[in-house]
């Protein structure tokens, strides 16, 4: 019997998933005494292959590496929303927002340093025609005038046009990455809210608001150890999203110390399922949360669009140990603390 479009989403997410590296990989990896090594393991070991088996392992940077992986994981998702976009649907166009924010936050990130001529190197041209960005016109941008300029007529230059710096002023851009990211996340709730069945709406609503509340919690926790902020200017730095009451947000930013503030997040929905992790592990205490419980989605959820989304961030997570185990293999790093920095 042929699958309609629903099936064939979470068949094909689940088949995708089923490739992922293994812990046995990990290790192998972990164990590598070279970028050169991690690489070959990678094109000989893993699905990675079908992306990297023109590559000479010796010669490869680091830059355009990460490009590549990053581009294999982009196309993934481009063929499962081929079949999630047949639906009607506009969930690809939230994975094709997330990879403009990417792309906007890393060339604010050069332009801050006075390093705006090295996008060019990193400019991934596989997204050229998924974006409606000139990323080419932004490689030639010199200062933050210009860069408002090469966005357009669109949403993304009336928001960042708010975060011009005052002459030789320094670039907000963890304010200009909430702002995207809210916009992001609001024209997803957006979309939701159009869907026809109301479960579905209930099972993605849940989703988002569980992945909205795992990064303010942590957000709360690395704001409160690392920085002085007023209760107030921490809520600030929060996604106006999620289950958590905004009495208990503000009972967060006002906590005195780690064990009241602990305290406070075990008492609501999300932070019984992390009341058990260390409070040392709290800046990667959102992608962790957020891992396990997307896995389990891909496990059990009937939802394609659910399934779709916790593919997603799942690759994510797998994208991220790799990197990390390159910076941890090219800087000599000991292997048990490469492992602990895994999310997995």
């Amino acid at each position: 019997m042929l699958l309609n479009s629903s099936s064939a989403v979470i068949a094909k997410a689940r088949s995708k998933y089923g490739k992922r590296l293994t812990s046995k990989d990990y290790k192998a990896l972990i164990k590598c005494n070279s970028v050169a090594n991690v690489v070959g393991y990678l094109k000989s070991h893993t699905y990675y292959n079908e992306i990297l088996n023109k590559v000479n392992e010796t010669e490869v940077h680091r830059g355009h590496l990460e490009t590549l992986l990053k581009q294999k994981i982009f196309y993934d998702y481009d063929s499962l929303c081929r079949y999630e976009m047949s639906e009607g649907s506009h969930f690809s166009e939230f994975i094709v927002r997330r990879y403009e924010i990417e792309q906007l936050i890393h060339f604010l990130l050069l332009l801050s340093c006075n390093k705006s001529e090295e996008y060019i190197f990193a400019l991934p041209t596989y997204f050229d025609k998924h974006t409606e960005i000139n990323l080419y016109r932004l490689s030639m941008c010199k200062d933050y005038d210009s860069f408002i300029d090469a966005l357009g007529k669109s949403e993304y230059q009336e928001i960042l046009s708010h975060f011009k710096p005052a002459e030789n002023g320094v670039i907000d851009i963890a304010g200009a990455e909430n702002a995207l990211n809210i916009y992001s996340y609001k024209e997803l709730y957006d979309a939701i809210s159009k869907r026809k069945s109301k479960k579905e709406k209930e099972n993605l609503k849940a989703l988002c608001d569980s992945i909205n509340d795992f990064c303010n919690i942590s957000r709360v926790l690395r704001l409160k150890k690392y920085y002085s902020l007023t209760p107030q200017q921490i809520k600030s730095h929060l996604l106006p999203f999620g289950s958590i009451k905004n009495s208990k947000i503000d009972d967060m930013c006002n906590a005195k110390d780690s064990d009241e503030l602990f305290d406070i997040i075990s008492t609501t929905r999300v932070g019984k399922r992390i009341k058990n992790m260390e409070i040392e592990k709290e800046e990667r205490l959102s992608l962790l949360s957020r891992y396990n419980m997307c896995k389990k989605h891909l496990y059990y959820s009937s939802d394609p669009a659910v399934v779709l989304l916790s593919y997603m961030y799942v690759s994510e997570a797998e994208l991220k140990n790799i990197i990390t185990i390159i910076e941890g293999v090219r800087y000599n790093s000991k292997k048990e603390i490469i492992e602990s920095l895994l999310i997995c």
